[in-house]
């Protein structure tokens, strides 16, 4: 036994492939960035405004409309994305859809609130 390497078993991970994106999956990608993007900003302004301040009015129903057309927008990704069977599209639709729908809530939220 002197002198013997000891050889544990080599453990190799199973090859995964992943699907290549396709031109609908970037649109619901660009879609999902452009509702995070408008987001950002509906905070940023918020965040700048002084304490008691009204939010800016014009700069509300651009928010709104914005997230709303970002909200309808993935929900017709993912009709596209999920007739075609890609799932990195099937995702970033989704997460347009929520982002979407939660930048109105939020839009809203600080247009009342302010």
């Amino acid at each position: 036994m002197e002198g013997k390497a000891l050889k544990l078993p080599s453990f190799k991970l199973p090859k995964i492939e992943l699907p290549r994106p396709t031109r609908w999956d970037f649109f619901a990608i660009g879609a999902l960035a452009l509702g995070l993007v408008l987001t950002g900003a509906n905070l940023a302004v918020a965040n700048a405004k002084a304490p008691g301040e009204p939010f800016p009015a014009g700069l509300t129903p651009l928010f709104i409309t914005g997230q709303l057309i970002v909200c309808c927008g993935g929900l017709l990704l993912l009709g596209k994305t999920a007739k075609e069977g890609t799932w990195w599209g099937n995702l970033a639709s989704i997460g347009a859809m929520l982002v979407g729908m939660s930048g109105v809530l939020l839009a809203a939220a600080l247009w009342a609130v302010a």
